[in-house]
């Protein structure tokens, strides 16, 4: 059903710069599990799960708090260069000597498989479970990275924060299991003497607010960036706009349908 609402989507309503080739891989891929299969070495159960990947000797630790099938979206994502959720397209690779703020840092594993090729790397994390488990997988590289738990967006404040699966979200105010948390704006999160050159972005709907938050950051250091505009609450139109509205030199392209309505999966952008 997945596959036959984004086939529609295409004919119908907006193809996102999906080709007609990329269209017919996508159909015709196998399903994630399979897929994850490809990139995978070996998963050791132990107080956490360690998990190792082919062609890289890094290792990633995955909390036994959430559900170990969720791990095969995230490798497609990172490993699968066609996936529309993969952020290092053409126009925004990772490259050598990169400042790299990853927001929405999860599990890790995008800024894993590039932390030998980055300068330094800030990670934002809002969720305890994977705060702890990204200390634990990012121990041998203490020097190149600083991990911030708490939530992003267009003031400093507090929030009310649930942590119940792989999508942690800004929790409605009678739910039991709500944590407060912080929230801090990337502009005060960082110093001005703290430069960054790339910008990823997929915190579940409130990248608006982030973006609001981040204005001078991204003034200052006009950062590539890749950003999820699929979300409810996202409107990618005003993700163009407050961006570019920042630094109007900007050049960006959409990418991916969703399958649930016909929006961008990912927004890349670069000068």
């Amino acid at each position: 059903m997945r596959r036959l609402k984004i086939l529609f989507y295409w004919m119908f309503i907006n193809k996102n710069n999906v080709s007609f080739t990329e269209l017919i891989q996508f159909l015709v891929k196998p399903k994630i599990g399979t897929l994850a299969k490809k990139y995978l070495d070996t998963i050791v159960e132990k107080e956490d799960y360690e998990v190792s990947f082919k062609g890289t000797d890094k290792i990633l630790y995955w909390p036994k708090t959430f559900p170990l099938n969720r791990l095969d979206q995230v490798i497609c994502e990172t490993f699968d260069t066609s996936d529309w959720h993969y952020y290092q397209k053409e126009h925004t690779p990772i490259e050598q000597g990169e400042i790299l703020l990853d927001i929405g840092t999860a599990e890790g594993l995008l800024s894993l498989l590039e932390v030998d090729k980055c300068k330094h790397i800030y990670m934002i994390e809002p969720g305890v479970g994977f705060y702890k488990i990204i200390q634990k997988t990012f121990a041998p590289y203490k020097d190149k990275v600083s991990i911030f738990n708490t939530a992003v967006g267009d003031e400093d404040s507090e929030i009310l924060f649930s942590e119940d699966s792989l999508d942690g979200r800004v929790a409605e105010g009678n739910e039991a299991n709500a944590q407060k948390i912080t929230l801090r704006k990337i502009d005060t999160l960082l110093s001005n003497n703290e430069k960054i050159t790339y910008l990823k972005a997929d915190i579940e709907g409130f990248e608006e607010e982030m973006l609001r938050g981040a204005e001078q950051t991204i003034k200052r250091n006009k950062p590539k960036i890749a950003i999820t505009t699929y979300h409810e609450q996202n409107d990618p139109k005003d993700i163009i706009n407050i961006i570019k509205g920042f630094v109007p030199e900007y050049n960006y392209y959409v990418k991916g349908i969703y399958e649930k309505t016909p929006k961008p999966v990912l927004i890349h952008f670069w000068i």
